[in-house]
Protein backbone atom coordinates (compact mmCIF):
# COMPACT_ATOMS: atom_id res chain seq x y z
CA UNK A 1 0.00 0.00 0.00
CA UNK A 2 1.70 3.21 -1.08
CA UNK A 3 -1.18 5.68 -0.38
CA UNK A 4 -0.05 8.53 1.58
CA UNK A 5 -1.71 8.80 4.93
CA UNK A 6 -4.27 11.65 5.40
CA UNK A 7 -4.43 11.42 9.34
CA UNK A 8 -3.84 10.14 12.52
CA UNK A 9 -6.71 9.23 14.58
CA UNK A 10 -5.88 8.33 18.15
CA UNK A 11 -9.08 8.42 20.20
CA UNK A 12 -12.56 9.67 19.16
CA UNK A 13 -11.33 13.50 19.90
CA UNK A 14 -8.76 13.52 16.80
CA UNK A 15 -12.02 12.52 14.13
CA UNK A 16 -12.60 15.26 12.22
CA UNK A 17 -14.80 14.20 9.38
CA UNK A 18 -15.14 17.78 8.53
CA UNK A 19 -11.18 17.77 8.01
CA UNK A 20 -10.66 14.04 7.07
CA UNK A 21 -13.43 13.38 4.60
CA UNK A 22 -14.62 16.17 1.57
CA UNK A 23 -15.47 16.62 -1.39
CA UNK A 24 -12.23 17.42 -3.10
CA UNK A 25 -10.49 14.49 -2.08
CA UNK A 26 -11.49 10.77 -3.73
CA UNK A 27 -9.39 8.68 -0.98
CA UNK A 28 -8.57 8.70 2.41
CA UNK A 29 -5.93 7.32 4.26
CA UNK A 30 -6.00 7.13 7.67
CA UNK A 31 -4.26 6.01 10.51
CA UNK A 32 -6.37 4.40 13.15
CA UNK A 33 -4.87 3.31 16.45
CA UNK A 34 -5.05 -0.12 17.68
CA UNK A 35 -4.49 -0.38 21.69
CA UNK A 36 -1.35 -1.14 22.72
CA UNK A 37 -2.61 -4.01 24.91
CA UNK A 38 -2.23 -7.01 23.15
CA UNK A 39 -2.63 -5.59 19.66
CA UNK A 40 -6.07 -5.54 19.82
CA UNK A 41 -8.67 -2.85 18.48
CA UNK A 42 -10.82 -0.17 20.04
CA UNK A 43 -14.48 -1.29 18.36
CA UNK A 44 -15.95 1.73 19.26
CA UNK A 45 -12.95 3.97 17.86
CA UNK A 46 -13.16 2.07 14.17
CA UNK A 47 -16.73 2.17 14.35
CA UNK A 48 -16.77 6.18 14.88
CA UNK A 49 -14.36 6.09 11.86
CA UNK A 50 -16.72 4.01 9.72
CA UNK A 51 -19.51 5.72 10.33
CA UNK A 52 -17.61 9.45 9.70
CA UNK A 53 -16.57 8.27 6.31
CA UNK A 54 -20.43 6.78 5.74
CA UNK A 55 -22.15 9.89 6.69
CA UNK A 56 -20.24 11.86 4.30
CA UNK A 57 -19.86 9.61 1.14
CA UNK A 58 -16.79 7.48 1.88
CA UNK A 59 -16.76 3.80 1.96
CA UNK A 60 -13.80 1.67 3.35
CA UNK A 61 -12.05 -0.67 1.01
CA UNK A 62 -9.28 -2.16 2.62
CA UNK A 63 -7.26 -1.92 5.58
CA UNK A 64 -4.34 -3.47 7.11
CA UNK A 65 -1.91 -3.02 10.09
CA UNK A 66 0.76 -0.47 10.41
CA UNK A 67 3.91 -0.93 12.73
CA UNK A 68 1.95 -3.12 15.34
CA UNK A 69 0.17 0.31 16.71
CA UNK A 70 -2.30 1.22 13.78
CA UNK A 71 -4.78 0.02 11.56
CA UNK A 72 -4.45 1.35 8.15
CA UNK A 73 -8.37 2.28 6.32
CA UNK A 74 -8.72 3.32 2.85
CA UNK A 75 -11.52 5.11 2.21
CA UNK A 76 -13.19 5.67 -1.22
CA UNK A 77 -15.51 8.14 -2.55
CA UNK A 78 -18.81 6.96 -3.70
CA UNK A 79 -19.81 6.83 -7.24
CA UNK A 80 -21.80 9.97 -7.87
CA UNK A 81 -24.74 8.10 -9.80
CA UNK A 82 -26.45 9.93 -12.17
Amino acid sequence: MSEQISGVVESPDDLDPAEFFNTNRDQVVLAVRITPVFGTLDLNLVMAVVDAANETGFALVREQPLRDEYLLCVFDAYEDQD
